[in-house]
């Protein structure tokens, strides 16, 4: 059985299990999946926009959401670096893990911009949404994995696909957040410009669904599958983050 965690180190324990698979004892508690969770299964890019424009009207909410970017970009290079190991690590792959990098690194250098040295590291408090943003990932990874493990694929092809498939996950969800935000920033005369991070982010996309296209004969049917988890997992981060932020009067 899985120890009791101490209230407050939840966002620690998540943290170290970067590039780790949760067992399902892992996910209980108060972490439970989002599908025993009532959530609604689609956000909507209106409702997005409006929560993005109310986080950059108060900079100190805006450098946690920027801060939290950041950690989310910096989790994909990890894992990335944890998953796809070996002497037959492709270029894609290497230019991928340091394309996240210099993402997380341009988001940590706006969150120190818009607030304070307190944004130089990941602490929980400089957060906005920190634990569900990471555990919306972790979920999402650790049902790619398990879903490919029930098939007898071979180790090598099984992280592959994991990385592929969790990659193209997280790229269409970005894509449509980036695209949301860059607009609330636009309309506020922010300076700040993620056409660059959209274009790469959309790049990125593409070879993950050429690939997976040649590599998996059910590309079609297990990619419904998972953008509808990804959608519930998604929602449930969303609810906890629209609850964090106070809305424009």
């Amino acid at each position: 059985m899985i120890k009791p965690i101490v209230p407050g180190s939840r966002f620690l324990f998540f943290y170290s299990k970067i590039g780790d698979f949760f067992t399902e004892a892992e996910m209980l508690g108060d972490m439970t999946s989002a599908q025993s969770v009532k959530v609604r299964t689609r956000v909507g890019r209106n409702e997005i926009r409006s929560v993005l424009e109310d986080i950059q009207r108060i900079p100190s909410i805006h450098a946690k959401w920027l801060n939290t970017l950041s950690l989310l970009e910096h989790i994909g290079a990890r894992k990335i670096h944890a998953s796809q190991t070996g002497i037959s690590i492709s270029e894609m792959v290497l230019r991928h893990a340091s394309e996240e990098a210099r993402h997380a690194a341009f988001f940590k250098k706006l969150a120190l911009k818009v607030g304070s040295e307190e944004f130089s590291s990941y602490e929980e408090a400089s957060l906005l949404a920190g634990n569900s943003a990471v555990m919306y990932f972790q979920r999402l990874d650790s049902l790619v994995n398990r879903s490919l493990s029930s098939e007898t694929f071979a180790l090598g092809k099984r992280k592959l696909l994991c990385y592929l498939y969790v990659t193209k996950l997280i790229e269409e969800r970005a894509g449509l957040v980036y695209e949301e935000y860059e607009q609330a920033l636009s309309s506020s005369e922010s300076g700040i410009s993620l056409k660059s991070i959209i274009k790469e982010e959309e790049a990125h996309l593409q070879e993950m669904n050429f690939h997976l296209q040649d590599s998996d004969p059910k590309f079609s049917e297990r990619t419904d599958y998972f953008r509808e988890k990804e959608s519930m997992f998604f929602s449930k981060f969303f609810g906890t983050l629209r609850n964090l932020v106070p809305k424009n009067s």
